[in-house]
């Protein structure tokens, strides 16, 4: 056994740390006993290596098993990390305290020779509770070695940890746009990034330990955002921007308007481009005109639908994604700037949102190259390939006054809401342009700064995938939340369902989950609260899918219940996963079964892809 290095206790918990960096943690309350190991995996080299996407997958080949040798300094404790053949990497040090039912680590010093850091070691537990999505429980261990950024693969700045009935949640409170998780089998260790290069600024992570489950855990990171400014309801942003009221028990019309293409992008993505290059003689491609929007918001209204927000999206010069961020005018081909004003304008209880982008810059754009990122090398960094070909990732600082350059023509359209695209989607960047250097807490301050600037113009406001840093902003989120049986957990909604409308892309509706789900889509929406999206690329397909108004009201009704409530619990009925249960604030729950047969459940019978609700 180490010799011990640090001790403290209070009421809540009684922590000792050893000279290994391994560390025995009782939680009074429970009676819980937690130990953190000896052995985390570390990086020979540095993690973000300047790509658009981080790598998630890492390799045994590219990390050692890092052991620590630790002694005490007055109130720190400094820590040697040695790799393998127990060579020494580095050294940092540390402070840890009791806060309450907190203990609190802070690393203040990491030498450079160190690339990343993984510290503390995991906390052993017989699952990971994980903000990825909608919510991730992982009963199962990775096989695999994974580390993940804030915020694009967790969308909250917290990661836990669950053992029969008592848990733990680990919340980075300092640095965590430098921050990230490593996790193998079922081991989760904070992980730390360079900033420019260099270790900058404060790392801080405080561990609480709880009686529950992960319900609990999203709990207390909820109490933590209302606290910190993270959380900002949606009555309060109906106040402030009446407009947002039209998606409460409305849908979401998403109309792709139209879009450039090129042989050469089809080239690109190794495609046919014998299509293509007919085709790119006749740019933009227009799928839905002015006109036919809103003719297609009409239809929606003579078959029921009684509100919602509608999003135009490809009504920029060249179309969609084709010419950010020098988008003015409106490209002609899909209507005169009077037929777009008329849409935006056509009716109260429909808010109709311009989609736009300050993300991303491409080189056919008239401003480009000015504003791009540089890697260390001083290229550009790239992007996606995308409608708009090659995208390149603009600096946060140059978008935002790209976005103020553009809003003096936008405003004379007079839109009541913006969608602005990939804002809070993605991790933070960093550039090394000479004078215009960005950092990733930079990053995050200045896309803060851009979604505040809308707001200041009194536009509702919507965002990609979401991240905590954007809730108390946006009003509305797009996202990719997929369900699967005895692993999805909503822990999205138990935190922010409250604060931002979320809807999800994907196929229409009735459509199956997904291959491993033949249950309707709507059924997820209607459990985890979500507003349905009626969205199409051709006016036909609009035409086509009228029926889908009238067939989902049931969803909208529902919606206009629970749309603006917080949501209290979830829970797995069956022990397959098959059935859930979420409970709201207005005191409603629904229960659904999503399998394929019927069921009786708790004395209820419940056929196959089916719902009840419960007042």
């Amino acid at each position: 056994m180490s010799e011990i290095i640090w001790h403290a206790e209070n009421e809540y918990i009684d922590v000792t740390f050893y000279q290994d960096a391994s560390a025995d943690i009782l939680d009074k309350g429970t009676q819980t006993r937690w130990h953190m190991g000896h052995v985390v995996l570390q990086e020979d080299n540095p993690i973000d290596v300047g790509h658009v996407w981080l790598r998630t997958e890492r390799s045994m080949c590219e990390e050692y098993p890092g052991r620590f040798q630790g002694e005490r300094s007055g109130d720190e404790i400094r820590f040697t990390l040695l790799g393998r053949e127990r060579r020494e990497v580095g050294q940092f040090s540390c402070q840890f305290q009791l806060q309450g039912p907190k203990f609190i680590v802070s690393i203040v010093e990491i030498a450079e020779s160190i690339p990343s850091l993984m510290f503390p070691p995991a906390i052993e537990s017989e699952s990971l509770v994980l903000p990825m999505g909608v919510g991730k429980w992982l009963r199962n261990p990775l096989a695999e070695r994974r580390f993940w950024l804030y915020p694009s693969h967790l969308n909250m700045r917290w990661f836990g940890g669950l053992r029969g009935q008592a848990g733990w949640i680990a919340i980075v409170e300092d640095g965590y746009v430098n921050g990230g998780v490593h996790a193998h089998t079922l081991r989760a260790t904070p992980g730390w990034l360079k900033s420019l290069g260099q270790w900058r600024g404060k790392r801080t992570i405080s561990y609480q330990f709880v009686s529950g489950d992960y319900v609990t855990l999203a709990k207390t990171y909820r109490a933590y955002a209302l606290a910190h400014g993270l959380h900002r309801s949606l009555t309060e942003k109906i106040q402030q921007t009446p407009a947002l009221n039209n998606f409460l028990g409305g849908r979401l019309l998403s109309f792709m308007q139209a879009n450039s293409v090129t042989a050469e992008r089809e080239e690109d993505s190794l495609q046919p481009s014998e299509e293509a290059a007919r085709l790119e003689k006749q740019n933009p491609q227009v799928g839905i005109t002015h006109k036919q929007a809103t003719q297609l918001i009409t239809a929606a209204v003579e078959q029921g639908l009684k509100k919602g927000l509608v999003v135009l999206r490809g009504w920029i010069k060249g179309g969609y994604d084709e010419t950010h961020p020098d988008i003015w005018p409106p490209d002609p081909a899909v209507g005169t700037q009077e037929e777009l004003q008329e849409t935006l304008e056509l009716h109260d209880s429909f808010t109709v949102a311009l989609h736009d982008n300050y993300q991303d810059i491409y080189q056919q754009s008239a401003s480009w190259p000015q504003g791009v990122i540089r890697t260390r090398s001083g290229d550009p960094m790239p992007g996606g390939l995308w409608s708009g070909g090659q995208a390149y990732i603009l600096n946060a600082r140059d978008g935002l006054a790209y976005a103020q350059r553009n809003w003096e023509q936008i405003k004379t359209l007079r839109p009541r809401a913006m969608f602005i695209d990939t804002t809070i989607a993605v991790q933070f960047y960093e550039s090394y342009e000479q004078g215009n250097e960005l950092t990733r807490a930079q990053d995050e301050a200045l896309k803060q700064e851009l979604l505040q600037f809308y707001k200041d113009q009194g536009q509702v406001l919507g965002s990609e995938e979401g991240a905590d840093f954007g809730v108390p902003f946006v009003d509305w989120i797009e996202n990719r939340h997929g369900r699967i049986a005895g692993v999805s957990i909503p822990l999205w909604p138990l935190v922010f369902h409250d604060a931002a409308f979320s809807t999800r892309y994907g196929p229409p509706p009735q459509h199956s989950e997904s291959a491993q789900s033949s249950a309707p889509r709507w059924l997820t929406d209607m459990l985890w609260g979500y507003p349905l999206i009626w969205g199409f690329s051709k006016a036909q397909q609009g035409n086509e899918r009228l029926s889908e108004i009238a067939d989902m009201s049931h969803v909208d009704q529902w919606l206009e219940r629970i749309g603006t409530q917080e949501m209290l619990s979830h829970r797995y009925v069956s022990a397959d996963g098959e059935v859930e249960e979420t409970t709201f604030a207005s005191g409603d729950s629904i229960i659904v079964n999503f399998s394929d047969y019927d069921r009786e459940i708790e004395g209820e019978y419940l056929p196959a892809h089916s719902y009840r609700l419960r007042h």
